[in-house]
Formats: C-alpha cells, sequence, structure tokens
C-alpha cells in the first residue's frame, strides 16, 4: 500500500468524537513520517541493491571472458604443440620409409649380384622377360592414351559441330518410338547414357532440340 493511501487511513480514522484532536493530528504526523523514512530507505536500498546487482553481473561477465579467453590460449597452445609432433612424426616416418627404401635396395642389388655370378643366363632370360613385359605394358599404355586422344578429338568435332548446328524441328516432333530410337542412335553412337535419355518419352524433345539446334 503507498505512504499517501495509509496517511489517508490514518487520517480518517481520527473520529470526531475524539477530544485531543491535535494529539490524534500529531500521532498521525508520527505515521506519515515513519512512512516517508520507510519509502526513502526502500527506495535507497532498492537502488543499492540494483546497482550491487548490476555490478556483480559486469565482474561476472569479466570473468567468464577472462577465463575463455585463458582457454582460448591454451587451445592455441595445444593446437602448435599438435601441429609440430604431428610434423616431427611426419619427417620420422619419411627418414624411416628412405632408410628401409635403402636397406631393401642393397638387398636387392646383392641378389642381383650373386644371381649373376651364379647363373649369368638365368638372369638374362629374366630379364628379357620382363623387357617384353614392360613393351606389352607400355604398348597397352600406348594404345589406351590413343584411344583417349581420339576419344577427346571426336568429342571436341561433336561440341563445335553441335554449337554451329542449325537443323529441322521435325525431327524432334515424332510419335512413333522406333522413329525417335532411330534419331537417338543416329546422333549418339558412342554415348549409352545420353542415348537412353534422349529414348525417354519425356526427355526426347529437349534432347532433340539440343542436338538440332546448336548455341550459335
Amino acid at each position: 500500500m503507498s505512504g499517501e493511501r495509509l496517511q489517508k487511513l490514518a487520517k480518517d480514522s481520527m473520529g470526531p468524537k475524539n477530544n485531543d484532536r491535535e494529539a490524534e493530528e500529531a500521532e498521525a504526523n508520527k505515521i506519515s513520517d515513519a512512512i516517508n523514512q520507510v519509502q526513502t530507505l526502500t527506495i535507497s536500498t532498492s537502488k543499492n541493491e540494483f546497482f550491487r546487482a548490476k555490478m556483480l553481473q559486469e565482474e561476472e561477465k569479466r570473468k567468464q571472458e577472462q577465463d575463455l579467453a585463458n582457454l582460448d590460449r591454451l587451445v592455441q597452445k595445444e593446437r602448435e604443440k599438435e601441429r609440430c609432433i604431428q610434423t616431427f612424426l611426419e619427417r620420422e616416418a619419411t627418414r624411416l620409409a628412405r632408410k628401409t627404401r635403402e636397406k631393401e635396395a642393397e638387398q636387392e642389388l646383392t641378389e642381383i649380384k650373386k644371381e649373376v655370378t651364379d647363373q649369368v643366363k638365368e638372369v638374362k632370360n629374366i630379364f628379357s622377360k620382363k623387357i617384353m613385359d614392360m613393351r606389352r605394358e607400355y604398348e597397352q599404355k600406348k594404345m589406351d592414351k590413343m584411344k583417349e586422344l581420339t576419344d577427346y578429338k571426336l568429342k571436341i568435332t561433336s561440341m563445335l559441330i553441335d554449337a554451329d548446328a542449325k537443323g529441322s524441328a521435325s525431327n524432334c516432333k515424332q510419335d512413333k518410338q522406333e522413329v525417335k530410337d532411330a534419331y537417338c542412335n543416329a546422333r549418339f553412337p558412342y554415348s549409352w547414357f545420353e542415348n537412353k535419355h534422349c529414348r525417354e518419352l519425356h526427355t526426347f524433345c529437349g534432347t532433340c532440340c539440343g542436338k538440332e539446334f546448336g548455341v550459335k
């Protein structure tokens, strides 16, 4: 209840039948002063508690930020440590692999020398066979590369032809499936995926138009 309301109640409680009106007024004034003091104390305390809580909040915020910053520094330090260890381990693995290769090479050379000394003819046959295998492998790789080169040239040629293509829209307005299949086989003889895509009912028209009319 507000102070004004309490003062009013205090004054209203003073009836006309009371003979000592001044005493009652004095008592009412005391009550009013007490209420004012309580209000002043309440407001002051509230302000103090508010600022105290605000300070505690700011202090907690600073503490949390400092803790997080410290944790970030620790994480960064561990990250750098992990990177250094990883680099060291990779170098060590490389060094060990190199030593292993050197040791294997030495053993292989020793075996080759022994074979050359003990069985010259057999070694020649072995290396002759290896050379033949290498030649066959080389010829196979060469054929594969030539095929790949030819495929790229055909693809580029097809792309250039398609870019300049100016065909007929009537080719794309076909109703019979066998006519469509024949068109797709003629236009896409080397690509199974494009051929299949062309044959489908809902994609034939777009595929045909894209093939009949180039970008230019």
